[in-house]
């Protein structure tokens, strides 16, 4: 088995009661063997998402970073205790509509890399022609009893190309996309050695959070595919109308335009 990430759609009224309504909202899903395989998704879920790294969690609105409303993420059982996670500045992992970012776009994102592509260009033709990563580590390895891997990454970063393009990347408001978007291990290589139509469509492919929803009437969409019931026994027996068409685009319009006071929650599953 593995996990992915599904946003959980909620009225209001479950703020008071959010693990009761979520575990509510998610038991038409859970493995009981007992209705269609389709059904039988996941044996496992928790809140998540309030930290950046983590994944899937949602960007606060400018302004609401410490609204009491914002959901955090629920403690998660390991090495006997209970290790609470606190939401990272500027993230939360879930909350009522209206104080979540959806501002982000594919359009800004494809500006966003081309104008970096762009500027690595402008920067490499005025100052000294910058060595790969593997060079620095070939070099780590070569020496290792005197050449640390911090040392190598160091060195590595210092290069007067490398270090002003990293400078660069800093000034950028990228904070509402993932956050590998416009991140380079070895810029050297990932951006000078791709021309600009391969660069800018790789970042923007993987610039936005695609996002699964279970939505407020009980419609699980995954992958942008097409939504199963859980009202129904199986998806082959369901009468109704799926709340949405299928497709991403449809998934993210959705949850941009539900009403401000529906919360939403960032689940990962076991499934």
């Amino acid at each position: 088995m593995a996990g992915m990430s599904i946003t959980v759609c909620l009225p209001t009224g479950a703020a008071d009661r959010l693990e009761a309504a979520v575990a509510e909202s998610m038991a038409p899903f859970e493995i009981d063997y007992t209705r269609g395989d389709e059904l039988d998704i996941w044996d496992f879920w928790h809140i998540t998402g309030g930290q950046e790294a983590h994944g899937g969690g949602f960007n606060v609105l400018p302004g609401h970073e410490r609204d009491p409303r914002l959901i955090h993420e629920y403690p998660v059982w390991g090495y006997n205790t209970y290790t609470p996670a606190p939401n990272a500045f500027g993230w939360c992992a879930g909350g009522p509509r209206r104080l979540i970012d959806f501002s982000a776009s594919r359009e800004e994102a494809w500006e966003l890399a081309g104008a970096v592509w762009e500027r690595w260009r402008q920067l490499a033709s005025e100052l000294p022609t910058a060595q790969s990563w593997q060079v620095y580590y070939d070099r780590k390895v070569g020496e290792f009893r005197t050449c640390s891997f911090e040392q190598a990454s160091t060195d590595y970063r210092a290069q007067p190309l490398v270090r002003a393009f990293d400078g660069y990347l800093a000034t950028l408001p990228t904070e509402r996309y993932r956050f590998w978007f416009l991140g380079f291990g070895d810029p050297v290589i990932e951006v000078g050695g791709a021309g600009r139509d391969e660069f800018v469509e790789r970042r923007v492919s993987a610039a936005l959070h695609r996002r699964n929803v279970l939505t407020l009437d009980g419609w699980w969409y995954e992958d942008g595919g097409s939504g199963i019931h859980g009202a129904c026994h199986s998806p082959a027996e369901c009468p109704h109308e799926p709340e949405l068409p299928a497709g991403q685009e449809r998934i993210d319009g959705y949850l941009a335009g539900l009403p401000g006071d529906t919360l939403l929650v960032n689940l990962h599953c076991h499934v």
